[in-house]
């Protein structure tokens, strides 16, 4: 009895130390991606068994659900392409530059700029010189404020130096007040 016992114990010992799998390949893995969704997740186990009977189980397929936020669908804010309130430069054919600033939709105001009736810097030059034209490119968004908008445009007028804008007139800027005491 002892000895059935013993001889019993070192058959189960020896199917423990090897199992009968362990020199058999692996199934290659198969995963697939799928849109997550409650019909989806139905039709997937259905789904799974039909394709290890297609492929006799061949392979070991999982499924991974693809989830995403609504707002990666989507664009969250178109982009504005024609923006007002900026400071804008027109460079001419002849390489004369203007600097201007407006609160309006710029395609408008270089429309404006563009059309030799008008009275403004850019249309004048074209005005005197047939066949140039302005390429229009915005430097920097501004604010609503005017007198804002004024002072950036001015800086920009101070570092470029273009020809087109001289300056006729100005404001006198009053630090003080009431003076210094």
């Amino acid at each position: 009895m002892i000895k059935q016992f013993i001889e019993n114990d070192q058959k189960s010992d020896e199917s423990f130390i090897i199992p009968p799998n362990l020199f058999d390949e692996p199934l290659p893995f198969l995963l697939i991606e799928i849109p997550y969704c409650e019909d989806n997740e139905n039709a997937s186990k259905r789904f799974l068994n039909k394709l290890h009977e297609f492929t006799r189980n061949k392979y070991k397929i999982a499924i991974r659900w693809a989830t995403r936020k609504v707002k990666s669908l989507f664009k969250v804010k178109d982009k504005n392409i024609h923006p007002s309130c900026v400071i804008y430069k027109g460079v001419c054919t002849c390489k004369e530059s203007y600097i201007g600033e407006s609160l309006r939709n710029v395609e408008v105001r270089w429309s404006e700029h563009d059309n030799p009736s008008n009275n403004s810097e850019p249309a004048r030059h074209i005005a005197i010189n047939a066949g140039h034209s302005f390429t229009w490119s915005v430097l920097q968004h501004a604010h609503k404020n005017t007198k804002k908008r004024k002072i950036l445009e001015a800086f920009y007028i101070a570092i470029e130096k273009p020809k087109l804008n001289e300056q006729i007139s100005s404001k006198i800027l009053n630090l003080f007040r009431n003076g210094i005491t």
